[in-house]
């Protein structure tokens, strides 16, 4: 038990002195069994069981995390990247977003995660969620990619295709790869659909297909 203190007593300094002054935030970090490697000449530290890490604009709960840090040239420690596994979920308030999935991993210079396995997006406020098999997730540029098997449910529209790429700046998704939507009974395809979320509309570009239900009175 005194081993078990010790090492999470040096987590919590390590990640204090990691962050630089002028940009200093918190960073948290719990889970019931923290343990600490050197794995080529790189500090590891490793979390099990209701592990949870809060870390910039982020709150990520899962089973297990791994937390790899690199030395600055400075010889100060500073985060590269943490990995996730097993039942990830992913918030961030301020945006109000969720992202979750059995598989992740966070690099902190590009600010990206990386998502796999059931992964999913959802967005409470423009009302929109996504699900498909891995998830690219750019904060700085404000960028969302999904990839292969991707479903798209928003309040009347649902649409699907083998890629997204949904920019925050204009709350719109792109969707290729075979894309089709559907709303209202009725059905389209095209060479690319555009989702516009924030109107609840969409566009249809190249080679337009439609099933449109028309109900006679």
């Amino acid at each position: 038990m005194k081993k078990f203190l010790i090492i999470f007593c040096c987590f919590i300094t390590v990640f204090a002195y990691s962050v630089p002054e002028k940009s200093k935030k918190v960073i948290t970090f719990k889970a019931d069994i923290a343990s600490y490697q050197e794995v080529k000449s790189k500090n590891v530290f490793k979390g099990q069981g209701n592990a949870y890490l809060e870390i910039d604009d982020y709150k990520i709960y899962c089973e297990e995390i791994e937390i790899h840090f690199f030395k600055d040239r400075n010889g100060d420690d500073q985060i590269e990247k943490a990995l996730f596994n097993k039942t990830i979920r992913i918030f961030n308030d301020k945006e109000q977003v969720q992202i979750g999935g059995e598989e992740a991993e966070y690099y902190r210079e590009e600010k990206k995660f990386v998502i796999r396995n059931n992964a999913f997006y959802t967005d409470s406020k423009e009302e929109v969620a996504v699900f498909g098999d891995t998830i690219y997730n750019y904060d700085e540029e404000k960028v969302t990619i999904i990839q292969g098997n991707s479903r798209i449910y928003q309040k009347d529209i649902f649409a699907k295709g083998a890629f997204v790429k949904y920019t925050k700046s204009d709350k719109q998704m792109s969707i290729s790869g075979f894309p089709t939507v559907r709303n209202q009974g009725s059905e389209y395809s095209a060479r690319k659909i555009i989702v516009d979320v924030e109107n609840n509309t969409f566009i249809l570009q190249g080679d337009l297909s439609a099933e449109i239900l028309n109900n006679d009175n």
